[in-house]
């Protein structure tokens, strides 16, 4: 059996090689998992009325959805970095079902054919920057945390423009700065979760590959779905949607 050490420790290559593959595997089945059970709530949200009941309430309706997306965003987090994957999973897809919801009277403001476009060019962009950080050698520790809190500043003063200022160029300029944000949060994500997989799969850690796996498809989630409405966004503001 082919065998080489990681820090001393032996290493059973194929079965380290079985443990990231099926890591990263069930990373990226989550993320699709969580697509679909997005876009069947946004089918539930459009038979039940959601846009009419989220919008009798105005911008406080809105602030309360956003205040259970994040609630249920850091729980899932929380739970899965604590190593209770099985939980932090059921608590992924309640937060890919509520975003759901929360698209549904976003979505009635686009036309079909701006909504198929972007979600075409957001799968493709998807495959595309995670491809970039699957291979990517450069080392990209400092990058990602300075994306995130960009996106995070950018999206508080969407949100304050949304229920105050209501200015169209705020609105275009936010969009088009977090458009090589979120592509960048997905290319440092994706090269994250791949070391941190090959090191747990070098220690033959099957539990803290599936952690990995679990933490890894909620945040690269966020970002595609934050990618989908910036580039919605971008295409609904150039169609005058």
């Amino acid at each position: 059996m082919s065998t080489q050490e990681y820090f001393g420790v032996p290493i059973n290559r194929p079965q380290a090689n079985a443990i990231y593959t099926d890591a990263m595997s069930r990373m990226y089945g989550l993320v699709a998992l969580g697509v679909i059970t997005t876009g069947a709530t946004i089918w539930i949200g459009d038979r039940i009325g959601a846009s009419t009941v989220i919008f009798s309430f105005g911008w406080i309706g809105w602030l309360l959805m956003f205040g259970v997306l994040f609630l249920t965003l850091n729980a899932a987090s929380a739970v899965a970095a604590r190593g209770n994957t099985g939980l932090g999973t059921v608590l992924y897809f309640a937060f890919a079902g509520m975003w759901g919801l929360f698209l549904s009277p976003i979505l009635v403001r686009y036309t079909s054919d701006t909504i198929g476009v972007a979600f075409l060019l957001t799968g493709g962009l998807f495959v595309a920057m995670s491809a970039i950080g699957m291979t990517t050698k450069k080392d990209l520790s400092k990058l990602g945390p300075m994306l995130l809190y960009g996106a995070i500043g950018l999206i508080i003063i969407s949100i304050v423009n949304v229920i105050v200022l209501q200015s169209s160029g705020l609105f275009l300029l936010i969009n088009i700065l977090l458009l090589p944000v979120f592509l960048g949060l997905i290319v440092w994500a994706t090269k994250e979760m791949k070391e941190l997989a090959q090191e747990a799969a070098m220690r033959g850690d099957e539990k803290a590959a599936t952690q990995v796996a679990v933490m890894g498809s909620i945040f690269l989630y966020t970002n595609v779905i934050n990618l989908f409405i910036t580039i919605l966004s971008l295409l609904g503001f150039v169609s005058n949607d």
